[in-house]
């Protein structure tokens, strides 16, 4: 009996963290959390902010001689299209790429690192994606 309260309090905790989807639109930069999923055009794109796995930016309360950069890893997908992982940079060249049509760019990451660290369900993203 306690393990199916805990088993049910666990869920319900799980359930309620889950994120509300982003309703953005193309050609405007939108936020997305980590965990967090954006839908784009009437709900043919979905754009799944999965995580940072690497982060080797500058942090703020250091002198670095060069500044560094950070990973954003998607995951993309629509009615119709096999879904597809994107890693964008936060270095200009290796900031957008494409899936299905559309052409996503990474316009920002936030926040910025410290000495400590960013914990991994910090970040955010912001993103724009047009047609083409």
């Amino acid at each position: 009996m306690r393990l199916a309260v805990a088993l049910g309090t666990l869920l319900a905790a799980a359930c309620a963290t889950r994120a509300v989807p982003v309703a953005a639109g193309l050609d405007e930069p939108f936020r997305v959390s980590v965990g967090g999923r954006a839908v784009l055009d009437g709900g043919r794109l979905a754009v799944d902010f999965r995580g940072v796995p690497a982060d080797s930016r500058c942090p703020t309360d250091v002198l670095c001689v060069r500044a560094g950069e950070a990973t954003v890893a998607l995951r993309l997908s629509g009615p119709g299209l096999a879904p597809a992982d994107l890693e964008l940079l936060t270095v200009p060249g290796r900031d957008s790429g494409e899936f299905g049509g559309y052409r996503v760019e990474l316009l920002g990451l936030s926040p910025e690192p410290t000495s400590a660290g960013v914990p991994p369900d910090a970040y955010v993203a912001v993103l724009r994606v047009r047609r083409g």
